[in-house]
């Protein structure tokens, strides 16, 4: 199993939310050396510390392993909830429950 692949996934997506090892490291409630080692591909994170990095970044877990996970979601759906979780709290809650309202209507 290559580690350097995740870690590079970490780092783009930490990158992507302008944020440093520093604030990761905070924000995930990992120690600065475990995202180090995590980036440049020396460990791969076990479930807990992916979980929380995957948290920190507001991606999926699926996302930060795609090369080592068969069903990855793919397609417009994956696309369309990346750009929603970018979004501040207010718009993804509101566009959320336009979402919900939308499907209840579908069924």
């Amino acid at each position: 199993m290559e580690y350097s692949q995740v870690g590079k996934r970490i780092r783009q997506y930490r990158l992507e939310k302008n944020m440093t090892q520093v604030m990761l490291a905070e924000k995930s409630g990992l120690s600065e050396a475990a995202i180090y080692s995590y980036e440049t591909g020396k460990r791969l994170p076990a479930l807990e510390p992916l979980i929380q990095l995957s948290n920190a970044l507001n991606i999926s877990t699926d996302t930060l392993l795609c090369d080592y996970v068969n069903n990855v979601s793919s397609g417009k759906t994956g696309g369309i909830m990346d750009r929603v979780d970018s979004l501040p709290k207010p718009e993804k809650d509101r566009i959320l429950r336009i979402m919900d309202a939308l499907v209840t209507a579908a069924k």
